[in-house]
Parts: C-alpha cells; structure tokens; sequence
C-alpha cells in the first residue's frame, strides 16, 4: 500500500513534503501478528529487516538510519521478521526437496516397488539321499555304474545303458574283447538309438554328483545335459547322421579328460573345431531324396547278409549293417558256400 502523494526513487518511498521516508518506513499494520501462521504467509508484505536491506545508491552501503533502528525494536518488527523467517525455513525445504539427486529418491521408489520374490521349493517326494547307485539304477551292472562315476566309460559302451539293444551289447562285448573298435551307425543308426541310452548316462552322472551334496555340480551337469542333448537334436536336423555320430563321440571323449580333473561345464558349450571337422560339408539333402529300389525302413541289424553267404559282400563290417554269419550253421568264420554241414 503507497500513501497518496508519495513516490519511489531508486528504491526509496519519497513523502509528499519532498523527504525520503525511512528505508524501514511501512504503514502500522491494524493488528501486528505475533504468531504468524501460514494463512497469512502469502499475503505478508518486506519486513522491516529485509527493507533495512534494501541498497540506497546514495550512500556507499546499506542505509543506517536512526528511526530504523527505532522501528526494528517495535513488536510489529520483531512479529514480521518471525514471520518472515519461518517463510524462508519453509521455502528452503522445498527448495531441498525439489533439487534432491536421483540416487536419493531411488531407495523411495524401491519402497514402492518391491523386487518380487520367489517361493520356497517343496517337494514332497520321498528323497533318494543315503542310497547308493545300484539301489538307484538296478537294472543296470554295478562295473558299468563304476566305470560311469570313475568317467572311464567309453562312448561306444552307451548300448550298455540300454535294456533295448540287448543283441548290439552282446555284439559290442564279444568285440570289445579282441581288438579296438570304433563305434558307427550299426551300433545307432538314429538319433533316437543314441539318445535313449545317452539320457540315461546323464541321469546316473547327476545321481552320482547329488549324493556328493553338491547342488552346483549337480545343476551344472542337469542344465550341462540338457543343451548338449538339444545341440544333438539340432545338428541332427542339418547335417547326416553319420557326421552327427562321428561329432559326438570325439566330443564325448573330450568332455571325459574334463571330467576326471573335476570340470563338467563343457558339456553346455559346442565345439566349433569339431564341428567343422566333422560336420561341415555333410549338410542333409533338401527334400525327400528317391531311396535305393529294395530298401526299407526297419532296423536289418539282425538280420543275415545274403550277400556275404553268396560272397559278393566282402567288407567287414557289412555295409547294409547285417550280420555276416553261415546261414546253415550260423557260424561267422564261413559262408553258406563253404560251410561243411548237410
């Protein structure tokens, strides 16, 4: 509020005799609070300490007025400067809250915002802790669990682990006993030869790892098994068999050196050199290629080669995968031609 007849010179209310009021001069509030309260906050005009503050050009400093000092003692003064103070307090809090850092405001968006958490496991099937291999697998030999949990098992034993191929373990064992042999597709001429017997290998592995009571180990060969088995799959849809069956038997033989130094976590990882040694170049034929007149689609690997017993089929082993035996006497040094018996 300007009193009538008066003006302001470079910060300074001039009175209508021509004098310059005060710099604290304001009009005598009709009732001066005391207790200030925010319903009048908005609505307060400068306090006499911030107009005491105000700069007069004149002078070299703040203004130093006699009657100032006089108007500062005043209740109404010392009311408004409270009043004013209180503002100030609550204006730096908000100031405070408007300009905090992101890291402060994050652990209050975390309370808002929880990270989920996972329920307990429960199973309520009865525990195979305290049992040992051959109570867990008894349909399998003892030795061959052995040689499973000291990793001297060899690839081309896996026909043991089936109950299925009774004759092929019975082949692999006469010829096992003699001189080396490599396995091929006579021993598994599918994918689903092979996976049979290798899901079961895996199972006793992981047994073996549990009864340790390494859950980590145990995790690593169940998630290590899993994407070796499904790298199988896919390979099998891309390349032949044959080249499929060749990889996994070097990758086989390579993962067991891992295994006796305590390293499973190769069975989760492809081998680039093998593929490229094994696999590149033998992609599978686009479409349904015409099959040879004669053959047909049923395992032939007890069957007699009628080839050899006439001896057109001279390789061993049989390419057709039949067996190569008399077929009188069903002896294998001879054929059907040479055999003795009437």
């Amino acid at each position: 509020t300007r009193l009538a007849g008066t003006t302001r010179i470079s910060g300074r209310l001039r009175l209508p005799n021509g004098q310059f009021a005060p710099a604290s001069y304001r009009l005598p509030p009709s009732s001066p609070p005391t207790s200030p309260t925010l319903s009048h906050l908005s609505s307060l005009t400068p306090s006499p300490t911030t107009a005491s503050l105000m700069f007069d050009p004149s002078q070299q400093g703040f203004s130093s007025d006699p009657q100032e000092a006089q108007l500062q003692d005043t209740p109404a003064a010392q009311g408004s400067e409270a009043a004013m103070a209180g503002m100030m307090t609550m204006l730096r809090a908000f100031a405070a809250l408007a300009n905090q850092s992101p890291g402060v405001a994050t652990p209050l968006a975390g309370q808002f915002n929880p990270t989920p958490s996972f329920p307990a496991f429960i199973s309520t099937d009865q525990s195979s802790a305290g049992k040992s291999l051959p109570a867990l697998f008894p349909a399998i030999e003892t030795s061959v669990l052995l040689d499973i949990a000291r990793h001297e098992f060899r690839p081309m034993d896996l026909c043991k682990l089936d109950p299925a191929s009774r004759f092929r373990r019975a082949e692999m064992e006469r010829t096992d006993s003699g001189s080396s042999r490599i396995t091929g597709t006579k021993d598994y001429p599918a994918f689903h030869t092979l996976l049979i017997p290798l899901s079961t290998y895996f199972s006793i592995l992981q047994a073996f790892a549990a009864s340790s009571g390494d859950a980590h180990a145990t995790f690593v060969i169940g998630n290590g098994a899993a994407r070796y088995i499904s790298h199988l799959a896919s390979l099998n849809q891309k390349y032949e068999w044959a080249a499929v069956l060749q990889y996994h038997i070097h990758f086989y033989l390579n993962r067991r050196q891992e295994m006796l130094t305590g390293s499973y976590a190769g069975w989760a990882k492809p081998d680039d050199l093998l593929l490229t040694e094994f696999c590149l170049g033998n992609a599978r034929m686009s479409g349904n290629p015409r099959k040879p007149a004669g053959r047909r689609d049923h395992d032939v690997s007890s069957e007699t080669c009628f080839a050899f017993n006439k001896g057109s089929c001279t390789s061993s082993p049989c390419p057709d995968g039949r067996i190569h035996k008399c077929r009188k006497c069903g002896t294998k040094d001879h054929t059907e031609k040479e055999c003795k018996k009437t």
